[in-house]
Order: structure tokens, then sequence, then C-alpha cells
């Protein structure tokens, strides 16, 4: 079952989502600060795609990426972005009552063996009350990984991943399918099967606002 819902959401503390005024609408949108090689820095797409705005860039903690991973947590944003929330009817689903919370997962970046991806599948799938889906119209909540790999020479020492949770909607002005996000992070935990548990650990915590009653 699911609801009409106009929404806004906070992505880490911050508003994602904002309906902008005519006056603010008149306003120059603001530079992009020079970036470094390899550093992460906002720009107009992360507040259009992400939610975030400049001031809050490094209070969210994307600072704390590579350039690679935000603009590959961007990209994905982009793949399911449905424009203004304040001038579409999304249909969401209702909080999960009684069965398992629906998980669809996606992993990119690099994990060309699916190792990554196959630890993190596990480790979320042993998860209690948890069932992984393959589609964005059967899952309650959606969690988005980029896996970036960490060399010293030509050696891996390990990785790190950004993530993005969303609850798939659906734009029900378009007929297409679209993403309210939840939280943006990152995570350090060097080697794979523990970075796999950290994810999952924060999946755990995340899908609370998805719980019902059971």
């Amino acid at each position: 079952m699911k609801k009409d819902l106009f929404l806004s959401v906070v992505a880490s503390g911050v508003l994602a989502s904002q309906v902008l005024s005519a006056q603010t609408a008149r306003k120059p949108k603001a530079a992009a600060p020079a970036a470094k090689a390899g550093v992460a820095v906002w720009t107009p797409d992360v507040q259009q795609f992400l939610g975030v705005q400049q001031g809050s860039f490094t209070m969210v903690g994307l600072n704390k990426l590579s350039k690679a991973q935000l603009d590959a947590l961007v990209q994905s944003a982009k793949s399911n972005f449905y424009g203004d929330p304040g001038k579409h009817v999304l249909m969401c689903p209702a909080p999960v009552q009684g069965r398992k919370v629906r998980v669809l997962l996606t992993v990119a970046g690099d994990d060309a063996s699916g190792q990554r991806a196959t630890e993190i599948r596990q480790a979320i799938g042993t998860l209690d009350g948890v069932e992984l889906v393959d589609s964005a119209t059967s899952a309650d909540r959606a969690l988005h990984v980029v896996i970036q790999e960490q060399t010293l020479g030509k050696r891996t020492i390990g990785y790190t991943a950004s993530y993005m949770t969303a609850t798939p909607c659906t734009d029900d002005s378009r007929k297409t399918d679209a993403e309210l996000k939840g939280q943006l992070g990152t995570s350090t935990v060097p080697k794979g099967t523990d970075l796999a548990a950290a994810l999952a650990r924060m999946l755990d915590q995340d899908l609370q606002s998805v719980r019902g009653s059971r």
C-alpha cells in the first residue's frame, strides 16, 4: 500500500530537497570552488542531485570522499532524479508492518570481480528482518554503494565505499520511478568483509525509519 506524499528529505540532518521561491530562483547560482586533483568539492550538481547546499557540504561529510567517489555518487543520483519534489506527487511505500523490509542493493565502482558486491550482499542478507530484492518497484528501501580501491604503488591495500540510502517511489505525474534520498556517507574500513559488515550495520540503523510494528 502506498501513500501520496509531498516530501522533503533530510540527509544527515540537512534538508535535502526544497521548494525554491521565485525570489530565490532569481538569484545567480553559487560558483563551485576550484577543485584540487582527486579531492571532492561542492559543485552545482551536488546541490541539484544530492540536495546538499554549498554551506552544508562539509557538515554532511561529503568532503571526506574522493572526487571519483563523489562523481560516482552524483551519477547514481542522476539516474533516479525526478526534479523538484514540490511540483510532483510521489507514491512511496507505507511503513513496513508484519513482514521483512525489502531492500534493493546496487554496487558500482572498483569491483570488477564482483567480490565486494558479493560480500556486501551476504552481510545485508544476514540482517534480521531484511529481504533482498532485485527491482525498485518491489523494494521498501534502496542502498547504493560505490567502491573505491585503495592502492600503495601497485599493491591493493584496501577499499573505501561511499553510500546513499533511499526510498524507491513513483512520480505519479510522470509515471516514472523516483527516489527520496536518505543518508549519504562513507565507510573507510579497509578489509572487504569488514567493509561489508560496516555497511550492513549502517543499513540496519537506517531501516528503523521504515520498519513498522511486527
